[in-house]
This record gives C-alpha cells, structure tokens and sequence, in this order.
C-alpha cells in the first residue's frame, strides 16, 4: 500500500524534467492532469525484472536501488530539488527497482506523451515532448532500434581483421589457394608461424629453413585447418587490443566465447563432418558482434540509459551485429548462419546436423553451466541437440575437458 494517495504533480515538479521544463505553464498543466506522483514506503518495488510495461518512471525524490539478475546494484538518489530523469527504460527491464527511503516518482505513459503531443503540436516549437522517452517519433523506437540505425548508416566503426587474417581470407576465398601462396604470407608472421608449427607438432628440424618449417606444419594441418587456426589468432587479438574499460564490459562473454569454442571443438571430434577446427572458429565468433561493439559509439546520451541497458540491447543484437561483422569480414555463409541462427533452440532442418547444430549444442551447454542464471528449455526439447545425438554422458565429459581445451584455443592469440 502506499502511504499517501497517488495525486497530480504540480508544475514546479515537472519542470524539473529537463526534456520539458521549458514548455509553457499551460502545455505542464495539461500534462500534469494525466499523471500521477506517488509515493512508495522503504522496500517497496517500483519495477520487476522483465517488465515489459508501456511506462517510464522519473524519480522525484530519494533513494532506489537498481539489481540486475547477476547481482550487479547501483542506487539513485534524487533531493527535491534536484533535475528528474526517467530510470530504467528498457523493456523488457533488466533491473528490479526497490524503495531504499521513501521515494516519491512519476510513470509516464508513453501513449499520454504522443497524445498530448499531437493536441499541443502546433504551439510547441523546438521542444518535443517525445524526447522524455527513447523514442524520437511517435512508434516503439528503443536503444536498439537506435543501434541498427547507427549500424546501417555507418555511424558505428565496426573493426578490421589483423592484416594476417585478413590476407589469409583474400587468398582463401581466392580460386588459386595453394600451400605454397599460403605459406609465403604466412612467412611474414612469424609469430603465427610459431603457433602453427606447434599446434601441427612438427619434429624439430635445424636443417630445414623458415619456409620449409611452414610448409611441413601447412601440409600436416591442412589448408582448412591452418585457415581457422589462423582467423581464431586474428579474432583472439582484436579483442586482446580492446581497452581495458571496454574489456571490463565485454570480459563474461569473452570468456562464455571461449568455452562454446571449446565444447565445440570437443564435440565435433565425434562428427566425422563436422571439422572440429572449423567447429572453435565457429564457436568463437558466434557472438563476436557483442564483443567489438564499444557502447561509447553509440549516440546514446539522450536516450538516459546505462551501461547494463546498453548492453542488453547489444546482446539483443547479438545476430544481427555479429552477422554484419562476419559479412564485412568475407566469413563464409556457414559461420554466418552460426552468428545469425546458434541462439534459436527450437532450430529444425531437413538434413544431417551442420555446424550451426553443433554451436548451438555447444552454446547451449555453456549457458546451462555457467554462473548466471539463464531460461533455458530442456536439452531433450532442443531439435539440434536431438539431431546430433548428444548423450548426457557426452555433454558432461564435454564440459569436463572445456577448460583444457579453452587454455589451449587462449594460447593460439597470447
């Protein structure tokens, strides 16, 4: 119960609201007789996660925590006289909004701002009523419809490979890809020649040169292979020369990156055609839109979200954005569908199990055994996993030996 009946803000509140402090006193009445100031006691939740109500909420005064399901809390504070901002405006709300004092707050619905808007348009100049939301017109324009637009007009920098994976995709994708064409690139790196003729564990030969070194490591792995070893390297290190800041963000799932790699590479050993190299690539760059996206390009000042918002609607993006990447990147369709397809559990097709199924598995596997709390359906309801023929004998050592075998994929980019 609230202690204080719900009443209507007087206009000296809603000029506190910086999107519309400057509107007449006449256009603040009108608004004010739609809403409500309420007032909550200590302990009392403003909002539960997964709301997917049609309002924003504007805190007038005191203190209210913001829990994410992870367990992450940050606190706003508001005094009385201080400016008013809405909190929490993604929907669904990946928050918990709970009273610490007693708060009093405003939710504006949406549909009341565009009414009023279309009433009052001819006498409101410069000022739209719309900007109090993270709409810049009258539909459900968010964060992330925000973010395909800034994706589409090029307004977001998305990264180049480094120049050995890029050169080694030209020629892969070339019709004269041969092991002498691959090795005299290769020959300019030798960092990643180091890697390859360890991972191709090549006798150590003093009477053989650099090249003929190379070339004994290429011809062991095989033209597939040394491809996806050499694009995992070049993945490995656009993330390792992210900043230190956007690495705090971007940490959880690089890790979660890594062990689907990992399981991937594990339980495609199993399927003859499945390559389990081309399996960890696949795993690795399954949502390497999330990883490279630095939420400081993104216009979203005005929109008065946070970083945890902005990140929940890059991982809303997540196949949309990593699809985009792997395109720019000239990554073949089969990887692309991984990035675009490895989130839908209820995946079904005609046909044996292909990489997509495997990631999908792999993914699977890795959310259901991390430390946050994911909605997961049943493995036995997922068509891929079913296809594949995934035993809980299988997925449980999988998960055993993933930590090895991400040590070893983390080596190939150290």
């Amino acid at each position: 119960m609230h202690s204080i009946a719900p009443r209507i803000p007087d206009v000296s509140t809603l000029r506190r609201i910086d999107a519309i402090g400057g509107l007449s006193e006449g256009h603040l009445i009108a608004i004010a007789n739609r809403l409500q100031l309420i007032d909550a006691r200590p302990g009392e939740v403003l909002l539960e996660f997964d709301s997917t109500e049609s309002t924003s909420l504007y805190l007038a005064s005191g203190k209210v925590s913001l829990r994410a399901r992870d367990g992450r809390v940050k606190f706003v504070s508001v005094g009385q006289n201080d400016p008013i901002d809405p909190v929490a405006q993604l929907r669904p709300s990946v928050y918990r909004i709970t009273a610490i004092t007693k708060v009093t707050y405003i939710k504006i619905d949406r549909q009341t701002l565009i009414d009023y808007a279309e009433l009052s348009a001819n006498d409101v100049d410069d000022i739209s009523v719309h900007s109090l939301f993270s709409d810049d017109d009258a539909t459900d324009i968010s964060v992330i419809n925000q973010l395909y637009r800034n994706l589409m007009n090029n307004q977001i920098k998305l990264p180049s490979l480094p120049s050995v994976a890029a050169r080694v995709q030209r020629l892969y994708q070339g019709e004269d890809t041969d092991t002498d064409a691959l090795c005299h690139v290769l020959l300019n790196y030798p960092d990643v020649a180091h890697k390859l003729d360890n991972v191709a564990r090549c006798s150590k030969r003093d009477d053989l040169n650099a090249l003929h070194k190379l070339k004994l490591a290429v011809d062991r792995l095989g033209l597939e292979s040394t491809y996806c070893l050499v694009m995992t390297y070049g993945v490995g290190k656009i993330v390792n020369r992210l900043s230190r800041k956007h690495m705090l963000r971007v940490s959880s799932f690089w890790e979660h990156s890594v062990n689907v790699s990992a399981i991937a590479r594990i339980l495609a050993r199993k399927r003859k055609s499945i390559r389990s190299d081309r399996a960890m690539l696949a795993g690795l760059v399954h949502g390497i839109g999330v990883l490279v996206i630095d939420d400081d390009l993104l216009d979203h000042r005005h929109l008065m979200l946070d970083h945890l918002e902005i990140d929940h609607a890059i991982q809303a993006m997540r196949p949309e954005i990593s699809s985009l990447l792997l395109r720019k990147w000239d990554f073949e369709d089969d990887l692309i569908q991984v990035a675009e397809e490895c989130g839908d559990w209820s995946r079904a097709h005609d046909g044996p199990p292909d990489l997509c199924d495997l990631v999908l598995a792999a993914n699977y596997y890795a959310l259901l055994h991390s430390d946050v709390d994911h909605v997961l359906p049943r493995a036995d309801a997922i068509p891929a996993i079913d296809a594949l023929g995934i035993s809980a004998d299988e997925s449980i050592a999988a998960l055993r030996e993933a930590p090895t075998v991400g040590r070893n994929i983390r080596k190939l980019f150290r």
